[in-house]
């Protein structure tokens, strides 16, 4: 009881101990508080005053009004106490409110739709102008499902690079005249401008469209991250010359402003370095460049990007506490030799931090550092006790003020808790001149004058030892306290991470440190920027080999389903909970670290367990879920909750081979395994997604048509290393052909009714393969892209009993014998895989002419439907009825 007691009152004293983290902590319960119960800021504000007015009685009031009160001067303290915290609570929320009400008032909002429209629009450009490459957007604007945000599935755009801008708008077209409008655009320009600043007015002509919502289970929501960088909606503008560039409103004098002036001559830097950067370093490693030294990571191709993800590295090219820690570094260098006095270095070291976190665009991680090692300079130069938990959470602070919504983002979370991670692993009350830290101060430096007496390769040897175990348990820590977080947004587990960052660790240290030389020599000595661009890109060429050769390590990373929501969330919350027992729970003789490991071991294996656990499927139910890729096909199958199946798997202008929206909607049901995947022919957007899902998941085999790898093609020799390498079992299947599996399964209902064994003398559509599923009363017909002469082949095989669901062939398409198929199959419902073109109204009337219902995944995004062996039927569109 007695430890316990001092734990309690450790407890008490951590507000005048720790006083701005206790202070970030109830200010951060107050954004939650708005985020989870929204309320207006008058409601908030009115709540403050009542704070304020129950401690003004608890202060002044209260005891004159009673001499019991003067003899109970605790409890009024406590009260005060809870009036002040009560105070900050409120007013956080209060904030949180007033930005969501800035948000919601652009009038932007009201006359846009998620369906694109054409517009002409005179904005001013609100942030530095940033070069992307094309290729990066092709996932942006499908899972948008803004038809041509990107290279998209309904079209791809050949061109090097991308501009996006930022715009404020001013004025948009409605109807045939300009209108005032308010509201913030990301703009997508196929073409560089680099000419565009910070303040320019341009007018804009393009098509534009509201941020759609997620139209897959397990969809990340666009809407979110587009929320916390205040933009309402994204435009597509084809080519330069649809930028047009206006005169600048400016002030009275047309003038800008001082701070556009500052904003526009930091964009200058910006772009010089970035262009010095491109021309200085080697074309392979331009991207890693550019990532690590300014944090654009435009440049990055996705293949460099989720390697990164899986080696847990992609933190490295985040610009943070290491980023600046190397700028001070080489700022108090110059300081040195130009002799700089104490407060003149320390002038000189701000100025320059500060330079470097505005032309690397303020970014939280950035910021948070600033602000920290801001403090640490401060207290040092000020001799004052610093407590770096203190520092940080008033960076926490000054975020939670300055931009609330970004505090919700996942990478402001990793970055604060990596650093928090970092320091109380480390020791933050060394500081503290107690008589248990002077003894182990003591000790170790008796332990450092027996070191100095071994031979110098021990003593090097020993240095080494130390080292490693200490980063290698700094990184351990921080890998297994980020965890649930990155399991949870990104569904990979990187064991291999502990090991690949301390060995990037130096060598990004030493690229950046070349990257910024680079930089520095392009603006003052351009002739003799190729020497440290040299370096830089030597270095990272062996990081990127690092970085690869971990990504193809067996068991080095591991795809999953993400875990529930609330069983992250407690996981930090019991970790508080620990912390805080940990004193206790020593007293009483349990091995802490036994226990400690036992607890992360039981959270992971039920988290695991959770993770894995099959969606639920009633008994005797076939399920086929048609997810939205926009122009292809990928329709997941469960005959059960055990299985899983796919029929194709891909969608036009996927050059990537990526598999996201199939990965999250397979993730949504718990799928680790895919135990089959049909291919109907070689047409890319059926199959080009399958190198991606072969990374991810574990594949049974693989079903084909016959001939269908005869073809060419760069997709297609890509899909066959893929099924090579991975040793999925591939099988031709053909007309009246059933798929045995040794013993009785749901492949006994399902038969391939196209094509013949002897492939047709006409095109893949043609050849396509046809599967008829009975399941009870009900028919699921997949056609895939079936069309004349197979459209006469299939018509004369017997009809399938009327009532059932059938796919639209070639993704509805107006050219098809859609009348001969309907009256046909006579189905009960039809549902197309398809972009916009799919959409149309002529397609709808085509093919509900036989009388059946008609759903198009663009337009209701998944479709999802349910047969029952007692003949139910159920559909769902996931942008209706999300599941």
């Amino acid at each position: 009881m007695r430890q316990g007691s001092l734990s309690t009152r450790h407890l008490a004293e951590l507000p005048s101990r720790q006083p701005l983290t206790m202070f970030a902590a109830t200010g951060l319960s107050g954004l939650l508080l708005d985020r989870v119960f929204p309320q207006s800021m008058q409601v908030w504000l009115g709540t403050m005053c009542a704070m304020v007015l129950v401690w003004w009685v608890a202060w002044v009031a209260a005891p004159k009004l009673s001499n019991s009160l003067r003899t109970r001067p605790t409890l009024l303290t406590r009260l005060r106490t809870a009036c002040w915290f009560g105070f900050i609570l409120f007013t956080f929320a209060g904030r949180h409110a007033l930005d969501e009400w800035q948000y919601a008032s652009a009038t932007i909002r009201d006359v846009l739709t998620i369906e694109e429209e054409p517009t002409v629009m005179v904005a001013v450009i609100d942030e530095p102008v940033r070069l992307q490459r094309d290729a990066l957007e092709n996932t942006v604007a499908r899972t948008s499902g803004v038809t041509g945000m990107g290279s998209g599935p309904n079209g791809h755009h050949d061109v090097q690079y991308q501009t996006r801008l930022v715009v404020r708008v001013v004025t948009m077209r409605r109807g045939t005249q300009p209108v005032p409008i308010t509201g913030r655009v990301m703009v997508m320009v196929d073409a560089e401008r680099q000419d565009l600043r910070p303040g320019d007015t341009v007018k804009l002509y393009g098509r534009i469209a509201a941020i759609p919502p997620p139209s897959n289970p397990g969809e990340t929501d666009q809407r979110i991250a587009a929320r916390r960088q205040n933009v309402h909606a994204r435009m597509r503008v084809g080519s330069a010359d649809q930028v047009e560039q206006l005169p600048n409103a400016g002030d009275a004098n047309g003038q800008h402003s001082w701070n556009v002036w500052l904003q526009r001559w930091l964009a200058d830097r910006a772009a010089s370095a970035r262009d010095t950067i491109l021309n200085q370093i080697e074309p392979s490693q331009r991207g890693l460049a550019l990532a690590l030294t300014l944090g654009q990571r435009d440049f990055l191709d996705r293949t460099t990007n989720e390697r990164l993800l899986v080696t847990g590295t992609a933190h490295l090219l985040s610009v943070s506490g290491l980023h600046l820690g190397i700028i001070v570094l080489l700022t108090g260098v110059v300081a040195g030799l130009l002799r700089l006095p104490i407060a003149g270095s320390v002038t000189l070291i701000v100025i320059v931090m500060l330079f470097y976190v505005a032309i690397t665009g303020a970014r939280p991680p950035v910021t948070r550092a600033a602000i920290l090692l801001s403090t640490v300079i401060l207290a040092r130069l000020l001799a004052r006790p610093h407590h770096p938990l203190n520092s940080l959470s008033l960076a926490a602070i000054i975020l939670m003020v300055w931009m609330p919504a970004e505090i919700f983002g996942i990478g402001v979370q990793l970055s604060f808790l990596a650093v928090a991670t970092l320091l109380l692993c480390g020791r933050p009350f060394s500081n503290a001149l107690t008589p248990a830290a002077e003894t182990i101060r003591v000790e170790e430096r008796f332990d450092e004058l027996a070191q100095r007496s071994q031979a110098a390769w021990r003593r090097a040897l020993s240095f080494i030892a130390s080292w490693t175990g200490r980063v290698l348990w700094y990184s351990g820590a921080v890998t297994l306290m980020a965890l649930p977080l990155v399991w949870s947004q990104f569904h990979v587990v990187s064991p291999i991470s502990v090991i690949v960052n301390v060995m990037l660790s130096p060598l990004m240290a030493l690229a950046l440190s070349a990257g910024v030389l680079t930089i520095l020599a392009g603006w003052s000595l351009p002739s003799l920027a190729w020497i440290p661009g040299g370096i830089c890109g030597k270095l990272l060429a062996i990081m990127q080999w690092v970085i690869d050769s971990a990504a193809d390590l067996p068991g080095g990373h591991f795809w999953l389903p993400s875990p529930p929501t609330p069983w992250v969330i407690t996981f930090y919350v019991g970790l508080v909970a620990w912390a805080a027992m940990r004193p206790i729970v020593t007293s009483r003789g349990i091995r802490r670290r036994v226990l400690e490991a036992g607890l992360l071991v039981g959270w992971i294996g039920i988290a695991f367990a959770l993770a894995t656990s099959p969606a639920e499927l009633p008994d005797q139910t076939l399920e086929a879920t048609f997810v939205d890729v926009g122009h292809g096909t990928a329709t997941i199958l469960r005959p059960n909750r055990q299985e899983i199946w796919l029929y194709d798997c891909g969608w036009m202008g996927n050059a990537n081979a990526t598999s996201r929206n199939i990965e999250d909607a397979l993730w949504s049901l718990g799928a680790t395994r895919i135990d089959g995947i049909f291919l109907s022919h070689a047409d890319t957007d059926h199959y080009n997604a399958l190198p991606g899902l072969a990374e991810r998941f574990s594949i049974g085999m693989v079903l084909v048509p016959p001939g269908f790898f005869e073809g060419d093609g760069s997709a297609l020799a890509r899909a066959s290393e893929t099924i090579r390498r991975h040793q999925i079992p591939v099988q031709e299947v053909s007309r009246g052909q059933r798929i045995r599996r040794g013993q009785p399964s749901w492949l006994d209902q399902l038969e391939v009714l196209h094509p013949p064994r002897e492939r047709m003398d006409a095109n893949d559509n043609a050849n396509s393969l046809v599967l008829r599923i009975d399941w009870g009363e009900r028919v699921l017909l997949l056609p895939g892209d079936l069309e004349p002469p197979g459209t006469a082949v299939l018509t004369n095989t017997p009809r399938p009993p009327p009532g059932g669901v059938m796919m639209a062939p070639h993704h509805g398409s107006l050219r098809m014998d859609a009348e001969a198929v309907l009256q046909w199959a006579r189905p009960l419902e039809t549902v197309v895989s398809g972009g916009q073109r799919a959409a149309k109204p002529e397609v709808t009337a085509m093919l509900s002419a036989a009388g059946g219902g008609v759903h198009v995944t663009s337009r209701e995004g998944a479709i999802r439907v349910r047969m029952g062996t007692d003949g139910a039927l159920q559909i769902q569109a996931f942008l209706q009825q999300p599941w």
